[in-house]
């Protein structure tokens, strides 16, 4: 997840459940504590629905969406989202 107001550009890995094609719903941390928890300020909040992309074998947030299309739903999957930026 990126995050803002660190003085250069960084980011933290999110969990994440996989709800369509490049489609994820940001769950939070592994640890769970919260983006306040940590001082930190995220781009998008927990429950966010975020578009990703694969960047340098990382999935990278690209923008939040408020839809998904039904049409290309993917079956509940969680993981480790590990965000960079080149």
């Amino acid at each position: 997840m990126p995050l803002l107001n660190e003085g250069t550009r960084v980011s933290r890995p999110v969990i994440a459940q996989r709800i369509g094609k490049n489609h994820y719903k940001v769950l939070g941390v592994e640890n769970g504590l919260s983006p306040e928890h940590l001082d930190e300020e995220w781009l998008f909040p927990i429950g966010s629905c975020v578009a990703c992309e694969l960047e340098q074998g990382l999935l990278v947030v690209t923008k939040r969406v408020d839809e998904i299309d039904n049409n290309n739903k993917i079956p509940m999957a969680f993981g480790l989202l590990g965000f960079c930026f080149v």
